[in-house]
């Protein structure tokens, strides 16, 4: 798509379980022994090269604790997604996060958002949570599942990437259907732009959910965290084939037609 993009997203979780230091880690790239205390809203930004464009992600840190309602309210408004950050130590923090953060930030943030959990701290040995604990007792409260050190920095791009990649699947809504967004104001003239425009119908029509579209993605020889590289006409060509099989596998022959008009306009274009 045309110009940068820009993504509303949050940090959740209690107090000390390293919100911040994930979110310093990943703007600024740099670890404070310290304990930093977010009081009200901290508002950071980065971006992220994303098809030819950049991704704003606008990351809002809010403090940890739970009775200031109204700091959580605003901050949460049309939020497009969010890291939910658990410390491994303490086991209580991510049954918070399941049983108070996420019910109020669905509240508020926009429909669909999603959610990555973070999995914090997992440089320090003495843990409380064990991989058995998430898979057993978390894991259907989330997107997506990231294993984080904000000290050695690890999986800490990976997991904001992910997030980032995500807020595109959840395309917002203009009011006019995702065809009209995509073909009417553009030329579709690049294998970015094209791919561009096949996550938004991949995101906007007939119901594909999220891990069908990157497993095409995948099976299209294209790298999900390496946008910001040249993507070849081959592979966006075959990522468009592969929705469209999928579409007519689920006998959606509209969304199917829909692909096929974008395709038809990319070769027109180009």
């Amino acid at each position: 798509m045309n110009g940068d993009i820009k993504r509303k997203v949050n940090l959740l979780g209690e107090a000390r379980v390293g919100k911040t230091s994930l979110v310093l880690r990943f703007v600024k790239n740099v670890f404070g022994q310290d304990y930093l205390k977010t009081v009200g809203t901290n508002v950071y930004t980065k971006k992220i090269p994303y098809l030819g464009s950049d991704l704003k992600l606008v990351i809002y840190d809010i403090m940890g604790e739970s009775d200031f309602k109204s700091v959580k309210d605003l901050a949460f408004e049309k939020s497009t997604g969010a890291i939910a950050v658990g410390d491994i130590t303490r086991e209580e923090t991510l049954y918070k996060l399941i049983d108070d953060w996420l019910p109020k930030y669905r509240k508020s943030a926009m429909d669909d958002a999603p959610v990555v959990l973070a999995v914090n701290k997992v440089d320090i040995d003495e843990q409380e949570i064990t991989e058995e604990d998430i898979v057993e007792d978390v894991l259907p409260y989330f997107d997506s599942i990231f294993y984080t050190s904000a000290k050695t920095g690890e999986n800490v791009e990976d997991m904001f990437k992910e997030l980032g990649f995500r807020t595109m699947y959840c395309y917002p809504s203009h009011g006019r259907s995702a065809e009209d967004i995509v073909t009417v104001d553009n030329v579709i003239d690049e294998p970015k732009k094209l791919l561009s425009g096949l996550f938004a119908y991949a995101s906007q029509l007939g119901d594909m959910p999220y891990s069908t579209m990157e497993e095409l993605i995948e099976e299209s020889g294209i790298d999900k965290y390496s946008l910001e590289e040249e993507v070849s006409e081959g592979q966006a060509l075959e990522f468009g084939d592969k929705i469209i099989e999928w579409y007519e596998d689920e006998e959606d022959m509209e969304s199917a037609s829909s692909v096929r008009r974008l395709l038809e306009k990319y070769r027109e274009d180009s």
